[in-house]
């Protein structure tokens, strides 16, 4: 099969304008604006839709039945019966909870009304929970189902772990639920005990002092958190698997606000704690959350199971786990799967139908139903509306719109078999844009899958006035608009008959499209239709705002607002205000084009900022300024004069408009007059001239300079000079000196012998200190001593040592000493000597007599102040000759001097000390030996540390004698049966302790029933196995058997509670069955027989510690469900788990599958749809429709889903593509036969800008390329060509230049020779009488039969040609014998290319007083091209000379107009001598630019003579 989309036949060209459809208004028309637009869409689809009658639809109030449709005409007769059952197949209403809060509440709990969460009703309660111990609510205890759901409001008030609820029966934990900043933990147990806790990760969601709802949702081992509602895309904050259901075998005991252990204490607030024995869907924990249900457009009632909680986000029929991702095949049916509920028309899936109710009689059927879609958000551009029926349709169709909500229903189209019955003539003529008429249905139509299609613009055989200049016709602009839309149905084709069944008399609607798009104004292609209202998403380019780009941006008011066409975009144009307003408006009166879009502009700047003013804020403000080059639209362009009126003439403030220069007074400078001319300072108001001269002393400052500081009239002095005129050298530096660098040289003082660095700065004396002398202190003085002058000090002899009458050494400053004494200053002892203090201030130096046995290395020297010795580390003495305490046996090859005596504390005297030669310590009784550390026989040492010695008491009877260890106290025992330290206790495997014999008897424990060999030390009792009794475990416990050694039990019991098997289905023909042992097996071997439907299947043994059994059972049947239960055995008895049932996968499926596709078809996108087979071999899971263009390696993306149709996206336009559909279960696909779909043309895309060649002066060369991308077939090229100026802007508007039809198609060698009978249009020419060495830029413009698309702009130049004109020089006097000729580079347009020079000619000079030129044209001087000025010299004065300058280019040259220029007067002296010369007439001029010339008062001059002279 193949679907095309436009035929492209030869003669389809000339036949298009009769055989065009609406189909390809949107492609042709739409698609080649040059205005943006969205694209078409259906934007009825999910929106309300109402019905009247109300009960009108099948299956309300009560299930109903309904005859099959069926596409073959004899099948009419006869019935196919179908139930219609409207009822929700899970809950449909919220589910009751238990308010937590209700009761159980301490004291310490405070209720509180004023902080509540957002939104809580005005009698809502929060509770206080304090820090406190026990402060904690208790509600009555409940047995949690496998299925329920925690929702709280909370707001924590401190940080850290806090519990909000914990459940636990018999002291263990059932679960439990806690919070903190950064995580939240959920404990809970299974039937195998404690599981690891569930922990998520919340940072930045639970905040302290903010209000949080927090949800936890479980369903048997699924379980969601849920922070404050549902997440953006209506998920679960955080989703996770549990290891087993949660076990709540008993009611137990429930804590909120801490745990049952009196720790993790919630502090802060809860409110309204709720708990479902369900598990909640999402939808209704954002209802708990917010208190609005989110609605589902397809029976919004209908809620998803536990299981599924969350409504899939594409297919809202489904449900699917939280965590899963959106493509899970794991998903159920929300709706009943008979519902065939009214919101089916338009949910945008051709694979539901909305069924009627079934008419009862004919005049019912006459009467018929009406359908009314609100569009909801927005006014709506509607140009189609296709109604595609399940059932044989309506004889008559009624269509109507509301234009506006508030507005009454208006009439829109009429359809009917015969017309007569609207009263009105059929097919009738549209007079205009917004006429009504009817159009006639066909006197056949489908018994099933008939579609109604109205094409506003083109209904039927009469095309609406205006279809084809839509864009300029404002009656059909209003006409295609709407906001809601209604369908009255009435009469029936073929069920009328009397040998119709009377079921087949109801109406079913597959789909009804309304196919439209956003009123933007050719603003905008792409607009947000979630949003209430629908906002359009303004193109950039086209500067407007507003919900639908119905106005400009604020400074975009060049041009009124205008809506975009299919040729212009009309975007709206900015304000020339230079970034100094927010704002502007049109101003009618200011525009020099109003009539035009595209020329000229009268936007006015409102509120010009920065202290701009004008029109475009081009203008400063008053006393304002701009800089000279400054950016116009700088933030800071105008800046404040700010002149300083103090240096300014008669204070002004004003300054230049342009430069900001304020008019200073003779000695100041500046832009703002506020500093003084070099050489002057202190700038004062009352100062005419404005500054003082600075005075300063040109043999102090630097470079003999004259200026000094504006404010303190510093001069700048050199390096060592200082004062305010710079005449004084700075301290430390002497001799002032014009020819000096540094104007002084320094003083050079000794830093040691000087009192300073300073001298005198005439002298150059330095102060010295006392004991130094010299001009530059570098000398000691006498009774001093040194080596120089840096160490120039006192003897300091010390009288008492120092042998009288004599001095120290003039160098080293050493005193002559008396005996034993030392040191320079003769202050100190010898060595071997110490320091003894006499009367009147002396002293004696005494030997140390050290005993070198006690001293360290044998030392013979003490300490010179005090005499002691160095003693070793164990002796003590001034001559170290005793022992230290505690110590004794002085030696001298003890490196320590003396040992350590060692006594032992617990068995020595209090106080004493050892003998210091022998070292013997002095012993408590009982105890012995040198260090006092052992008991006398009969004793042991006291064990903890006691002090003395115990007696053994060893047992008359057990022990051997009554010596013991002296260390441990143990005795020795007679017998091997006897144990103890006293000898007096039975050992292991013993029991009755004799005190006669001192003996034990043995315990003699059954081997087989005992735990092991020991028994009661006294009764002998054996320790039994758990199944096992007697005094030496030899007995069955009643109730069990078979004693055996290698049982754990010892015994055997009957097993008992067998956990069922556990299934995972492998295949369609494969289960892999896997089941735990018993939890009671009472047994140490077990057997297990495996039952599937009533028979053993499978047998398997296992023993202690027993392990998980696997079996896969084969050759199974697919699809089918089987029944399996395991039978346990034992030497005692057997039990058998309980039944569980598990089905295998599904097949291949069975049937045909039948592709086809749906018309009208786009230029990017196709929409099949399929037949759907057999489900005898399982569900469809999934249907796979694959996509392969024919040519070319462009691929298309696949389709996989559940739904028997699907749209293809992102095709390429004009290009055949081949599509196949797969029908797919778990066991296999079912392929289709393939079909072939070609897509429809599209505008070009990607045409690459033309090249452009000079050939000459006025020709162009232009040439260009097939668009990249054709789209389609191209029909027709359009050049277009505008000037530009040499800033690169335009300086005439575009115009085409040239156009060239014909035929290229993308696919030539696929075309029949008709096809071809066109060529290709032509992709070159020339374009001739241009303007020489002028810019034109180009652009090109493509077109196929959907719409154009244009290259950018590209530009060149022609070539050169001889300069056209040259405006004359401006010559002015520099001096008497010479003249300043300067010129104007002329424009591109007038010099006709590059200019390479200039001619610098002087044709003429002329006397003042009135004479004859004299004539001499010659060339002075060629000038560069960016040489604009030249200098004369070497002329008379005072003469008249002509100049005229020639521009020149690569081609030739132009001469100017002449200009005139007349030199300076010289002037008039008597030379008195060589050097000197009298001035005849000296008077006071106005001095001016050049030289130093004045021009001086005309009353000077005679009359009517201008004079200049030099300024002095």
């Amino acid at each position: 099969m193949n679907c095309l989309a436009l035929s492209l036949g030869f003669g389809f060209w000339f036949q298009v304008a009769e055989t065009l459809i609406f189909t390809y208004f949107a492609s042709i028309s739409l698609a080649a604006s040059q205005g943006l637009f969205p694209r078409l869409e259906n934007v009825g689809a999910f929106k309300n839709v109402s019905l009247l009658p109300t009960q009108a639809t099948c299956g309300l109030p009560d299930r109903s039945t309904f005859c099959q449709s069926s596409v073959e005409a004899d099948r009419i007769r006869f019935c196919s019966q179908r139930f219609c059952v409207q009822d929700c197949p899970f809950r449909s209403e919220p589910p009751t909870y238990t308010a937590l809060f209700s009761a159980g509440l301490r004291s310490c709990i405070t209720a509180d009304k004023q902080d509540l969460p957002p939104s809580s009703p005005s009698n809502s309660t929060s509770f206080i929970f304090g820090n406190h111990k026990n402060c904690f609510s208790s509600p009555p205890p409940l047995r949690l189902a496998a299925s329920f759901t925690l929702a709280v409001w909370l707001k924590p008030e401190q940080e850290g772990v806090m519990c909000i609820i914990e459940k636990a029966v018999d002291g263990q934990i059932v679960f439990k639920l806690t919070i903190s900043e950064n995580e939240t933990m959920f404990y809970y147990r299974t039937i195998n005990g404690l599981q690891p806790p569930i922990k998520v990760m919340t940072l930045r969601r639970i905040l302290v002092k903010k209000w949080v709802h927090l949800s936890v949702q479980v369903d048997w081992t699924k379980i969601s958190f849920f922070i404050n509602g549902l997440e953006k895309d209506n998920t679960a904050f955080d989703a996770r698997t549990l290891h087993g259901s949660i076990t709540n075998f008993a009611s137990g005991t429930m804590r909120i606000g801490q745990s049952l252990n009196g720790l993790q204490q919630f502090v802060g607030r809860m409110q309204d704690f709720r708990l479902y024995q369900v598990a909640l869907t999402n939808r209704e924990i954002q209802e708990v959350f917010s208190g609005d249900l989110l609605r589902v457009h397809v029976q919004s009632q209908c809620r998803c199971p536990g299981s599924h909680p969350r409504v899939h986000p594409s297919m809202q029929r489904y449900c699917i786990p939280n965590g899963a991702e959106d493509t899970t095949e794991n998903r159920v049916s929300r709706l009943n799967p008979r519902a065939h509920p009214l919101s089916f028309v338009n949910d945008n899936d051709i694979g539901t139908s909305w069924v009627s109710h079934v008419f009862t009689n004919i005049t019912q059927l006459d009467q018929g139903v009406t359908i009314s879609i609100d569009l909801e958000n927005g006014q709506y551009q509607v140009f189609y509306i296709i109604i595609q029926f399940l059932s044989p349709q309506p004889t008559a169709i009624r269509i109507q719109r509301k234009k506006e909500d508030s507005l009454d229903w208006e009439d829109w189209q009429y359809f009917a078999r015969n017309c007569s019955v609207f009263g009105m003539r059929n097919n009738g003529d549209l007079q205009n844009p917004d006429s009504v008429n009817c159009l006639q249905l066909p006197n056949f139509t489908p018994y099933s899958h008939g579609n109604v299609t109205f094409s506003i613009l083109t209904p039927g055989p009469n095309r609406r006035p205006g279809y084809n200049d839509f864009y300029n016709s404002p009656s059909l602009q209003e006409f295609v608009k709407a906001t809601q839309i209604r369908f009255h149905f009435s009469g029936q084709y073929y069920t009328t008959g009397t040998a119709v069944n009377q079921r087949h008399r109801y109406y079913a609607v597959d789909e009804i499209t309304i196919s439209g798009r956003c009123q933007c104004y050719g603003h905008a292609d792409t607009c947000d239709t979630k949003s209430q209202p629908y906002r359009c998403l303004c193109s950039r380019e086209s500067f407007t705002e507003g919900l639908h780009c119905d106005r400009c941006l604020p400074l975009y008011n060049d041009k009124p607002f205008r809506q975009g066409d299919q040729v212009h975009t009309f975007n709206c144009k900015p304000c020339q205000c230079n970034s100094h307003s927010r704002s502007c408006h049109y101003e009618i009166s200011v525009d020099p084009f109003p009539a035009e879009h595209l020329r000229g502009g009268g936007g006015v700047c409102d509120d010009c900022e920065h202290n701009t003013t004008g029109k475009n804020c081009e203008l400063c403000k008053d006393y304002f300024y701009r800089q000279v080059g400054a950016d116009p639209s700088a933030i800071d362009v105008c800046k404040p004069c700010e002149c300083d009126n103090v240096g300014t003439r008669n204070n002004s403030f004003i300054c230049n408009q342009i430069g900001g220069q304020c008019n200073c007074k003779r000695h100041v400078s500046g832009r703002r007059c506020n500093h003084c001319q070099d050489g002057f300072y202190n700038l004062r108001e009352s100062d005419p001239e404005g500054c003082s001269p600075c005075d300063c002393n040109t043999s102090g400052t630097v470079d003999g300079d004259i200026t000094c500081h504006q404010n303190s009239g510093q001069c700048k002095c050199k390096a060592n000079v200082i004062g305010l005129r710079c005449d004084h050298c700075d301290f430390g530096f002497k001799f002032l000196r014009s020819w000096n660098d540094g104007g002084c040289e320094p003083c050079q003082c000794n830093p040691h012998g000087s009192a300073n660095k300073f001298c005198d700065p005439l002298s150059g004396q330095c102060k010295c200190k006392k004991e130094v002398k010299g001009l530059q202190c570098d000398t000691c003085r006498e009774n001093f001593y040194g080596s120089d002058v840096t160490s120039c000090k006192t003897c300091d002899c010390d009288m008492a040592g120092t042998l009288p009458g004599t001095v120290c050494d003039a160098k080293t400053g050493q005193c002559v000493c008396k005996p034993n004494v030392g040191g320079r200053q003769c202050n100190e002892c010898l060595e071997g000597y110490f320091y003894l203090q006499q009367q009147n201030n002396s002293f004696l130096c005494l030997p140390c007599n050290c005993d070198k046995t006690g001293t360290v290395n044998g030392s013979l020297l003490c300490e010179k102040s005090t005499g002691q010795c160095p003693c070793k580390l164990g002796v003590t003495g001034l001559h170290c000759n005793q022992c230290k305490p505690h110590r004794y046996n002085l030696t001298s090859g003890n490196f320590q001097g003396c040992r350590m005596c060692k006594c032992d504390s617990l068995g020595t005297l209090p106080g004493t000390i050892c003998d210091p030669i022998s070292g013997q310590c002095l012993c408590l009784p009982n105890r012995q030996g040198r260090r006092c550390h052992q008991c006398q026989p009969g004793f042991y040492i006291s064990p903890g540390n006691a002090t003395g010695c115990l007696p053994c008491s060893c047992d008359v009877s057990g022990a051997v004698n009554q010596i013991c260890n002296s260390l441990t106290g143990q005795c020795v025992c007679q017998d091997a049966s006897v144990a103890g330290q006293s000898c007096d206790h039975c050992k292991d495997h013993y029991f009755g302790f004799d005190s006669q014999t001192g003996r034990c008897q043995p315990c003699s424990c059954h081997l087989s029933g005992a735990l092991n060999e020991t028994c009661h030390s006294v009764t002998g009792q054996c320790f039994c196995k758990r199944f096992v009794t007697g005094s030496k475990c030899d007995t069955c416990v009643p109730g069990a058997s078979h004693l055996d050694v290698n049982n754990l039990l010892g015994c055997s019991k009957t097993p008992s509670q067998q956990p069922p098997p556990r299934g995972q289905v492998q295949s369609s023909s494969a289960i892999n069955l896997s089941w735990n042992p018993p939890d009671s097996p009472n047994s140490h071997w077990l057997s297990y027989g495996l039952f599937r439907d009533g028979f053993k299947i499978y047998t398997a043994e296992d023993q202690y510690p027993y392990h998980i059994q696997y079996f896969l059972d084969t050759a199974l049947a697919p699809y089918a469900s089987y029944s399996y239960y395991i039978e346990t055995t034992n030497v005692r008895g057997s039990t058998r788990s309980a039944a569980v049932t598990y089905r295998t996968k599904p097949g291949v499926p069975q049937g045909s599958l039948n592709l086809s596709c749906i018309i009208p078809i786009s230029s990017d996108s196709v929409k099949l749809t399929w037949t759907a087979p057999s489900e005898e071999s399982g569900p469809i899971e999934k249907y796979i429709l694959s996509c392969a263009p024919l040519e070319g390696s462009q691929l298309c993306a696949p389709y996989e889903g559940r739904e028997t149709s699907a749209t293809i996206q992102n095709l390429v336009p004009f290009t055949t593509y081949r599509f196949s559909v797969q029908a797919c279960t778990s066991g296999g696909c079912l392929h289709g036969l393939p079909i072939t779909v070609t897509t429809a043309q599209a505008p070009p895309q990607g045409l690459s800008p033309p090249r452009v060649r000079k050939t000459s002066s006025t020709e162009l060369h232009i040439e260009w390329v097939p668009p990249l991308e054709p789209n389609g077939i191209i029909i027709r090229y359009e050049l277009y060509m505008k000037r530009s100026s040499s800033n690169g802007e335009s300086s005439s508007a575009e115009s085409r230049v040239f156009q060239n039809s014909g035929w290229l198609s993308p696919h030539p060698f696929t075309e029949s020779a008709n096809e071809n009978a066109l060529q290709p249009p032509q992709t070159a020419t020339v374009i001739t009488g241009l303007e020489p060495y002028a810019s034109y830029e180009f652009r090109v413009l493509a077109v196929n039969m959907a719409g154009s698309v244009s290259s950018a702009w590209t530009s060149e130049r022609t070539g050169e040609s001889v300069p056209v004109f040259m405006i004359p020089p401006s010559v002015f006097p520099l001096s008497p014998y010479s003249l300043n000729v300067s010129w104007e580079k002329p424009a591109d347009n007038v010099t006709r290319g590059e200019v390479t020079g200039y001619n610098v000619n002087m044709i003429s000079e002329q006397s003042p007083q009135p004479s004859i030129p004299v004539t001499s044209s010659q060339v002075l001087y060629t000038a560069q091209s960016q040489e604009l000025s030249y200098v004369v010299k070497g002329l008379k004065p005072y003469r008249i000379y002509n100049f005229t300058i020639s521009v020149c280019n690569s081609v030739g040259c132009v001469t100017s107009a002449p200009g005139a220029g007349k030199t300076l007067a010289a002037d008039t002296f008597q030379m008195l001598n060589s050097t000197m010369r009298l001035v005849t007439t000296v008077l006071n001029g106005v001095r001016f630019t050049g030289n130093g010339y004045c021009k001086f008062p005309i009353s000077t001059l005679p009359v009517h003579t201008d004079f200049t002279g030099k300024c002095v």
